[in-house]
């Protein structure tokens, strides 16, 4: 039986500044966690009480947010998956695979899927980092 759970959203705001602005002082959600890339890109997770939101500065360099071909500026809807690999092997195949099952630096295990407008779907199986 399928089980997703929401995890997340990911947004790579056009004005990172004006849009942390609005999260922070319009909504009130909380900064939980923040962090900036190598290249000096920032991100932040907002927590809204049931609900994390990341938002992550685009790239000045005009490389993607990810390192792994998803393009960072699409905003990607995150579900919590408990066992991946029978997850993905319910999903059938098509050109709405964008990734495969992959594990990443940040530990987590995920396949990625397109809808039909081109909406980001990421199904992460929480791991361990090693």
């Amino acid at each position: 039986m399928v089980c997703d759970r929401f995890d997340h959203l990911f947004i790579a705001p056009s004005d990172f500044d004006a849009s942390l602005k609005f999260y922070c002082y319009v909504m009130k959600w909380e900064i939980i966690r923040e962090w900036k890339s190598s290249e000096g890109a920032r991100g932040v997770v907002l927590s809204g009480g049931g609900i994390e939101l990341i938002l992550a500065e685009r790239h000045h360099n005009g490389e993607s947010s990810h390192d792994d071909g998803i393009v960072g500026n699409e905003p990607t809807l995150h579900l919590d998956i408990h066992d991946i690999e029978a997850r993905f092997r319910e999903v059938p195949s098509g050109d709405h695979v964008v990734i495969g099952p992959q594990d990443t630096h940040w530990g987590i295990r995920r396949f990625v899927l397109k809808d039909p407008d081109g909406n980001l779907i990421a199904f992460d199986e929480k791991r361990q980092k090693r």
